[in-house]
């Protein structure tokens, strides 16, 4: 409901209204005068007109007829209309705005010229050129917006209160997006919203929800609603899984409603089982805010609501004690206000659906002679500093056979040169940048392009060939060297494809992880000579739960001895975090009686405690475990507390969404922090992530 007055409120239920409608066509404005009678009407939805969806992305609708309006033949096509609404209220006229619409048909009549205009949700029809993504579903958002050339109106703050709001999600390239609003259209239903253009003409996303905006009594409905003797509920979710061309089931404790068919959603793919499905319940989870009654009605004309509000419907044959979801609107001026809300009888919960049907038979096998593209853009700025070696993207590729495989890509750079000598006395240089190609982490030696720049904008441009590329899952990684200047890449600056005959999107994560850290140089005052190797060994991925936790290593008097008999302890229960990093550490052999197993998981009847040491300076803090309990101390261990909307209370546990939910604000109510980590049987802990933080003070 758009925001009003109270005073406009209590005019809207008085028995006599009086309203106005205005605006502008282009730079003319309208009036009453300029509309012919019964013809100005906004229509729009958010579900289709049978049951509740998410990832809806419709388009709304405006028509009218325009008579005694002052402009150009031939001169309408493409115009904005901004239209608005004028109630007189006791304080006066109070107007709010009804959108932005684009003309798309304009016909003269004897009665005038007949107008249909559509709002910018129709500016997403534009192909989009991008079949794989990374990034959070806000940044994934603002991709498509600014790839239409449109402002996005839901803050990176309301993403995070969305399912999967913080999640960071790939798409495989195996999927039916053939424009941005069918892009946009899955990143909404990972996200269990739907979509639509706000009257200031943003995109924004929304959620359902259960908070009544305004009831609505017999009085100020027309006859002839309708109500339906049932409540629309979900209480399981089905997906299929591209990859193996399966559909996974999950439901509620109690599953006695409908199931809700996400369909092939690309974004839901990547990862290992627990993961996905982690994903996936996140959006069930969102489901159970719907629960709404079914009907149709006419009301007295007010477009002051908005798609997803919710009604409380009372007197008459309605049943005050339900909600009401507006899915679909249909605004007349100076006539009725249309409304309805969707939704199935859940009694048919078992009966398989239309749309089941149709998603097994859309599951084809690709052909594997046809050329295929793997398109990478980079959703993060990137920079390279001088005198380093930077890694600026990793593109994975899958070869179902032998193939080749031609690789280009486009990059823009704003490069700035190093400066060098006393002031008044430096001399500029030009900024050289080598370029590394590697095929599987294996560096291409043959092939190092080199490029010279002065300061300013440059392209980039890249293009390298692979020849009998074998069948199976490839990496490919382009590194940049500066010296004399660094290079900044901003986001979307980089514009990379793969194509060859025989590629296919990748489906399930195959266990990789790629890490890399950069170690300043350490002075070795007491050791004049160091030797020392490393043995890399080729380790086949196996299925398998880490969960062993690395002990805490203390590196204080390394240096100054140095001795090759460090030891690790089962019963050492404080660990070091890695700050701003992340690693998993496990040992399918490591096997005691004191609780720990191979899996990494705790055995029943057992626990453990694990404690960090005191971490300087975090700002958030995120967790790969389960069933685990976490507390944390802003004093070294004397206290321990957890996070409540009324702030740090002493001896509150913490769970993996609520440590992780802790605004950055709090952590920052104190310069050093320690947590404390606690494990049951059953349990398991796989990393800590500490942002922002230090070892040191």
């Amino acid at each position: 409901m758009y925001e009003v007055s109270a005073a406009y409120k209590k005019a809207m239920k008085e028995p006599v209204h009086r309203f106005l409608i205005g605006g502008s066509i282009s730079n003319t404005p309208f009036s009453d005068r300029n509309i012919l009678n019964g013809s100005f009407s906004i229509t729009n939805q958010c579900s289709d007109d049978s049951e509740m969806k998410i990832g809806q992305v419709y388009v709304g609708e405006l028509n009218a007829t325009f008579v005694n309006l002052n402009v150009e033949r031939y001169s309408l096509q493409n115009k904005l209309i901004k239209p608005t609404f004028s109630r007189k209220t006791v304080d006066g006229f109070e107007t709010i705005p009804l959108g932005i619409f684009k003309v798309s048909e304009a016909s003269w009549t004897n009665s005038g010229i007949v107008i249909k205009a559509y709002d910018n949700m129709a500016e997403l029809d534009k192909g989009c050129d991008v079949n794989s993504a990374n990034g959070t579903p806000y940044e994934l958002a603002l991709l498509a917006c600014k790839s239409c050339k449109l402002e996005l109106g839901t803050t990176k703050e309301e993403f995070k209160k969305f399912a999967n709001g913080i999640e960071n999600l790939s798409m495989v390239a195996e999927n039916d997006i053939e424009t941005w609003r069918d892009f946009i259209s899955w990143v909404a239903q990972t996200c269990a919203c739907f979509v639509t253009a706000d009257r200031f003409g943003k995109i924004v996303f929304r959620a359902y929800g259960d908070t009544v905006v305004d009831t609505i009594d017999s009085k100020h409905r027309f006859t002839g609603a309708s109500f339906s003797d049932f409540e629309t509920r979900y209480t399981g979710l089905s997906c299929v899984n591209i990859g193996d061309k399966t559909t996974s089931y999950y439901g509620m404790e109690v599953d006695d409603a409908l199931t809700y068919n996400l369909g092939s959603n690309p974004f839901l793919q990547y990862g290992v089982d627990d993961a996905k499905e982690e994903m996936r319940r996140a959006i069930l989870h969102s489901l159970q805010n719907i629960c709404y009654v079914p009907f149709k009605a006419s009301m007295i004309g007010d477009p002051v609501y908005d798609l997803g509000d919710v009604l409380s419907m009372s007197e008459g044959i309605a049943d005050g004690s339900k909600l009401y979801c507006i899915t679909k609107y249909t605004f007349n001026y100076n006539g009725k206000y249309e409304v309805q809300g969707v939704g199935k009888n859940p009694a048919i919960a078992n009966a398989k659906s239309k749309t089941d049907k149709n998603i097994a038979g859309l599951m084809n096998q690709d052909d594997e002679n046809l050329i295929h593209f793997t398109v990478f853009t980079n959703t993060g700025p990137v920079v390279v500093e001088d005198k380093s070696n930077q890694s600026v993207f990793s593109m994975r590729f899958i070869a179902t056979k032998t193939t080749h495989v031609a690789l280009d890509m486009e990059i823009l750079l704003n490069v700035e040169t190093t400066e060098e000598g006393e002031e008044y006395q430096w001399v500029e240089h030009d900024a050289v940048a080598k370029v590394h190609y590697y095929i599987d982490g294996a560096e291409i030696d043959l092939r190092k392009p080199i490029e010279t720049w002065q300061d300013g904008q440059h392209i980039l441009t890249l293009r390298y060939d692979l020849q009998a590329v074998d069948a199976a899952i490839h990496t490919w990684d382009v590194w940049i060297e500066m010296q004399g200047g660094s290079a900044t890449i901003d986001t979307y600056g980089i514009h990379a494809v793969a194509m060859g005959q025989g590629l296919a999107a990748e489906s399930d994560w195959d266990g990789t992880i790629t890490a890399s850290d950069e170690v300043d140089r350490y002075t070795f005052s007491l050791v004049r000579d160091f030797t020392d190797s490393a043995n890399t060994t080729l380790n086949t991925p196996a299925r398998a739960v880490p969960g062993d936790i690395l002990a805490r290593f203390d590196f204080t008097n390394m240096f100054g001895r140095i001795a090759d008999n460090n030891q690790s302890y089962d019963n050492m229960t404080t660990f070091t975090p890695y700050v701003n990093a992340s690693r998993v550490t496990t040992d399918a052999d490591y096997n005691n009686t004191t609780g720990w197993q191979g899996t990494g998981e705790i055995k029943k009847g057992t626990n453990k405690t694990l404690t960090t040491t005191d971490v300087y300076g975090v700002t958030s803090a995120e967790t790969a475990s389960q069933n685990a309990v976490f507390y944390a101390s802003f004093d070294s261990g004397s206290t321990w507390v957890g996070w409540t909307s009324e702030g740090w209370v002493e001896n509150v546990t913490m769970i993996k969404k609520e440590i992780e939910a802790v605004p950055e604000s709090a952590w920052k109510q104190y310069d050093k922090v320690r947590f404390r980590v606690l494990l049951e049987g059953g349990a398991t802990l796989y990393a800590l992530h500490l942002y922002g933080g230090t070892l040191h003070d």
